[in-house]
């Protein structure tokens, strides 16, 4: 459910002026150069580790309230009766794989209320992007500790950038027309990083190639120095479920976690525990292990993230509401990845303070929302 808070002694005027401000969808920002692209929306995220990781409250990062305490849906116990297995990347010299890794990060504000009410120059709109790149991923060199050495080569690239439901950007490398883009002479480029057993990145290795691929100044020079940035290309090979798992070892019914957080402007910041559950192993089409993310509001890092707050204009005037989970099929037998997916969705609602003190008033003020999804998929 969606609780509003009421702040006491703000004006409407100046509440709703406000959230026009942040939600960046006042009608003169649509009418900006048509050259301007975003890069990737991508949010602030910190990974915590696994250990100590108390039980999950809710945050409220935008007041002094402390946080209410919530419960995490129940927990099954592992299963004596089954086999354990081992969630760990087989590497061997000369391995290739291609995988598909599809990304989507977007922003949005809807007005809730008549139109009549509506603010002047006031427009609804969603911003974000869209990326899908298809790479063969080859095994280079394994390394005493068992690390490998992965070379990338980009086989396929897609991006769409839009700005208040405009698009400013459409690239498909598929396409002929967009041949001549200078995004096209990504596709074919490579670059190496350094991954553990447990899927966790080590160290990034030769991305000049990549990162030096695009000619500085060009339009789409933006988007490509933030495709290709240490934290992406980081999230865009680690596989979290593995990196949390301490265990050598894990039984159907057995769970782990780890801590996520993110950040939203001045919408505030949130922390999740993020609870990962074998579920099943399945025997069609060889060995598969499931396993199934649900995340849940964290008090590991509220304490911590508060205090990072800073106390603004926006402070007190909303509540949200969020949706995380994610699921992985893990190949036992062929000791790889074959799909890792990861969908938050959260959302704010933001009353006008005036109609509270009018029981009769029509509600009215903003919907505000955010995305990000990650999906890695075994092509071949």
């Amino acid at each position: 459910m969606v609780r509003t808070i009421r702040p006491a002694g703000i004006v409407a005027g100046i509440a709703v002026c406000i959230l026009l401000m942040v939600s960046g969808c006042q009608k003169e920002r649509t009418t900006g150069p048509a050259a301007k692209i975003e890069p990737p929306a991508d949010s602030t995220v910190v990974v915590q580790p696994p250990a100590g990781v108390p039980d999950g409250d809710s945050p409220q990062p935008a007041t002094t309230e402390k946080p209410t305490p919530q419960a995490a849906d129940p927990v099954a116990e592992p299963d004596a009766a089954e086999p354990p297995v081992n969630l760990v990347l087989g590497f061997s010299h000369g391995r290739a794989a291609t995988y598909r890794v599809t990304t989507e990060a977007h922003k949005s504000v809807e007005w809730i209320g008549s139109e009549s009410a509506k603010p002047t120059g006031y427009v609804d709109g969603r911003s974000g992007n869209f990326v899908e790149i298809m790479f063969e991923q080859r095994v280079r060199e394994v390394r005493d500790n068992g690390n490998a050495v992965l070379e990338i080569r980009i086989e396929a690239l897609k991006y769409r950038g839009t700005i208040q439901s405009r698009t400013v950007l459409d690239f498909d490398s598929d396409k002929p027309d967009d041949s001549e883009s200078p995004l096209a002479v990504l596709v074919g480029k490579s670059y190496r990083l350094e991954m553990s057993p447990r899927g966790k990145v080590v160290d990034l290795l030769d991305m000049e190639s990549v990162r030096e691929a695009v000619e500085a100044g060009s339009q789409v020079y933006s988007v490509a120095v933030k495709l290709f940035s240490d934290e992406v290309v980081r999230d865009r090979h680690e596989i979290p479920p593995l990196s949390a798992l301490s265990d050598e070892r894990v039984r159907p019914g057995q769970s782990w976690s780890d801590q996520k957080s993110f950040a939203f402007g001045e919408m505030g910041l949130k922390s999740f525990e993020r609870v990962y559950t074998l579920t099943q192993v399945e025997q069609d089409d060889g060995r598969a292990a499931v396993v199934q993310m649900k995340a849940i509001p964290s008090a590991a890092m509220a304490e911590e993230l508060h205090k990072r707050q800073v106390s603004g204009p926006l402070s007190g005037l909303f509540d949200s509401i969020d949706k995380y989970e994610g699921r992985l099929v893990f190949d036992l037998d062929g000791e790889r990845i074959r799909e890792y997916m990861e969908d938050m969705q959260t959302e704010w609602i933001i009353a006008d303070p005036a109609m509270m003190q009018d029981t009769t008033a029509q509600p009215r003020g903003l919907k505000m929302g955010a995305g990000r999804l990650h999906r890695l998929e075994l092509v071949k």
